[in-house]
């Protein structure tokens, strides 16, 4: 009976070290597939692009809560300069801020620094989309008589040089009144997942 429960105990040890293993093989393998079909999407979209763009992965992040910036691996030597925009297959994720040889620093859409001309795919209503850092972007200069609804995709107005016209910002999830009782104001969710960025497209200018 010793025998046989040191055999089964140490059978079950091995058991466990090898489906332990297994487990780690298979995240790997699955993270790796969510990463190879990111990459794809990046790069039908630089196929498909109008502009001339730069992958870059994110290899960093801003380490206060005052601000909402990223930092990319690629820099000056690439043809990044301050001020080109950043993009994801899903839309608007930034502008570039800062510059070295080989990185880059990002201020992300929710950033409060950046501030980009929008309007709504719908009805063409215009406002100016502001960062909060509460994952959320706020639209504001809304007249009281906008017609604005909820889930309305908002996008870039191209009326500045900075953005290109028609990048995807967010849907509209929230409407309200300034205190005036003047303007509207549009919480918009924005489409890029902003806290979870991997990988990004910079349009060069």
């Amino acid at each position: 009976a010793v025998i046989f429960y040191h055999r089964n105990f140490t059978q079950r040890e091995m058991l466990k070290k090898e489906v332990g293993y297994l487990k780690a093989k298979l995240n790997t393998a699955n993270e790796i597939s969510l990463e190879n079909q990111r990459l794809r999407d990046l790069l039908s979209l630089k196929q498909d692009s109008a502009y001339k763009v730069i992958a870059s992965r994110v290899i960093g992040h801003s380490a206060d809560n005052w601000s909402s910036v990223v930092i990319i691996d690629k820099g000056s030597l690439r043809g990044v300069k301050k001020g080109d925009v950043v993009i994801t297959y899903l839309g608007l994720a930034g502008k570039v801020m800062e510059v070295s040889l080989s990185t880059s620093k990002v201020a992300l859409l929710n950033d409060p620094s950046i501030s980009v001309s929008a309007i709504t795919q719908r009805a063409r209503q215009e406002g100016l989309v502001y960062g909060t850092l509460r994952g959320t972007l706020m639209m504001k200069y809304l007249t009281k008589e906008s017609d604005i609804r909820v889930s309305d995709l908002v996008v870039t107005s191209g009326l500045t040089q900075t953005y290109p016209k028609g990048l995807i910002i967010g849907n509209i999830t929230e409407i309200g009144e300034e205190l005036s009782g003047l303007s509207r104001y549009a919480v918009i969710k924005p489409a890029v997942d902003l806290s979870n960025i991997e990988e990004v497209l910079v349009i060069i200018q």
